[in-house]
């Protein structure tokens, strides 16, 4: 899984910048095309938790990666099972046609982007 991993945020520029496009894609796309009732508290709300939510899982990950009693396969499920969740919140919200907004549906690629940013300061461990 390790490798899987590896590969996945080979290119640290990358794998934290396209995330953070494809989340504001969606959010622009969301203010275009999207119908919701309280849609300017949407748009109000969205950026504010998507950089806590940036900044929180980064350093979550970064705790478990600096923490020597943390076993390297607890890691590697843990940084997987963040990717999977994000890949799957970015794909329901572009099945749902872009109308089931929530400011949940950001934070996929935002913290695909945040395990990327902190899997770059894991040493082989």
């Amino acid at each position: 899984m390790r490798k899987i991993l590896d590969t996945l945020f080979h290119n640290k520029k990358l794998s934290i910048g396209i995330p953070i496009l494809i989340a504001t894609v969606l959010y622009l796309l969301f203010i275009v095309f999207g119908m919701a009732e309280d849609k300017i508290n949407l748009m109000i709300t969205t950026p504010i938790v998507s950089i806590v939510v940036f900044f929180g899982v980064f350093a979550l990950v970064l705790v478990q990666i600096k923490n020597t009693l943390c076993p390297a396969w607890f890691l590697n499920l843990f940084e997987f099972l963040l990717v999977v969740f994000a890949v799957v919140q970015t794909i329901s919200f572009v099945m749902s046609g872009f109308q089931n907004f929530t400011p949940m549906l950001c934070l996929g690629p935002v913290i695909f982007s945040a395990v990327s940013w902190a899997h770059s300061k894991r040493v082989n461990k």
